[in-house]
């Protein structure tokens, strides 16, 4: 971490001069003001080499899920066994090695020690930490039982990124096919095809529709490449953009979900998602309309969130909750009546978990479905792009063979 030189003065007056490592300056002067300091100037140490790696390694570094899931779970750990907060918090920050995690845990650990609750401390980085990660903390304070909340917050991690790890393994085989099929046409429409442009032209015979079409686009993609790529360029910038604006983020998240197969797969991990969330609430005693305002922000997709929020409503102006969540019409029948058992039996918690463990299998099999429909259409449509180019070659080379035996 980098180094800083300080100059501040104490209580009395008097002048102290020293060094710290530390994330930032911003940290070194919340430290220092920690301990009752008056600041006088913070400077940047200049370490050679050495300093300039860790500053670069810093900056550059992220902070995985899976870290802040370690994180979670080995500060759990260490609560359970009796240590106080600060002091779980230091252990888990010497065991860190990402520069950037281990920086937004000595702010947190410092936050603490100045007598800030850890809900607030993390609070403050919601790049690493979440709502709902704040929400379950804070809920855990409340309760005295931050250990077990952090241990489910921890178990929840790993169960979505598990989810997440089999999606993500299940598309790798049809990205690389498809970028490679692409590769290999761009290859030949560039490269090869201009190689018969000559051969065609001496013959002066018409050529077939198909050769015609073919060649133009060899010829655009030769000589307009760069109007092509700056499309392309504006395309993603305007989607972004698209993307950004509520009505687009919308319409986009509409048609994912309608998107065949895609759709189902997603709305599966994100009801999948939800009801583990929400099952890790209702197990703490969070009130099931309290729980379902906490959740709802954790789903990405705006039009799944706009229907959990229509099911909050319903629950708080009375309705039923096997009623609000049978008229979402996103659930089957199957997971209404597990959510009806436990809204009569007082159990909601564990038929929450019910629901997730239903969904989890659903989504291996909708994934291995996806991939043994996608790869086959895959290969058809790649298999029709290269017969359509390899018969617009050849059916003039044909024409040309009849002209010499004629």
């Amino acid at each position: 971490m980098p180094k800083y030189t300080y100059r501040a003065r104490d209580k009395s007056g008097q002048l102290i001069t020293g060094s710290a490592e530390s994330g930032s300056k911003d940290e070194v002067a919340s430290g220092l003001r920690d301990l009752g300091y008056s600041i006088v100037d913070i400077t940047p140490q200049a370490d050679g080499l050495g300093g300039l790696s860790e500053y670069y390694s810093r900056v550059t570094s992220r902070i995985s899920r899976q870290e802040t899931i370690v994180f979670t779970r080995q500060l759990a750990t260490l609560l359970r066994t009796g240590n106080t907060l600060t002091s779980s918090l230091e252990n888990v920050s010497e065991q860190v090695k990402n520069p950037k995690l281990k920086a937004v845990l000595n702010q947190v650990m410092r936050d603490v020690q100045a007598g800030m609750s850890f809900s607030k401390a993390v609070a403050k980085h919601p790049q690493v930490f979440d709502g709902f990660f704040v929400s379950m903390v804070k809920i855990g304070e409340a309760g005295g039982l931050l250990d077990d909340v952090l241990e489910r917050l921890a178990s929840l991690g790993a169960d979505e990124l598990e989810i997440r790890s089999r999606v993500q393994s299940s598309l790798i085989y049809p990205v690389v096919l498809i970028g490679l099929s692409l590769a290999v046409v761009t290859f030949v429409l560039v490269a090869v095809l201009p190689n018969f442009v000559a051969i065609f032209e001496a013959s002066q015979a018409k050529l077939p529709a198909p050769t015609r079409m073919i060649l133009g686009l060899s010829s655009a993609l030769r000589n307009y490449w760069h109007l092509a790529a700056g499309g392309i360029v504006l395309f993603v910038i305007w989607l972004k953009y698209y993307i950004s604006t509520p009505e687009g983020r919308f319409r986009i998240d509409g048609y994912i979900l309608k998107t065949p197969l895609v759709g189902d797969l997603y709305l599966k991990v994100m009801i999948s998602r939800f009801s583990r969330a929400m099952a890790a609430l209702t197990k703490t005693g969070v009130p099931f309309h309290e729980g379902l305002a906490v959740v709802e922000n954790t789903i990405s997709n705006t039009v799944l969130r706009k229907t959990f929020v229509d099911i909050r409503e319903r629950v708080n102006i009375g309705q039923g909750v096997t009623e609000a969540f049978r008229s979402s019409g996103i659930f089957p029948p199957m997971v209404i009546q597990l959510i009806s058992s436990g809204e009569k039996s007082g159990h909601l918690d564990e038929m929450f978990s019910e629901v997730a463990s239903f969904y989890e299998p659903e989504v291996e099999y909708t994934l291995r479905n996806f991939t043994s429909l996608l790869e086959p259409f895959l290969l058809l449509v790649m298999g029709a792009i290269v017969a359509f180019i390899a018969l617009s070659v050849l059916l003039p080379i044909f024409n040309l063979i009849k002209i010499i035996k004629s």
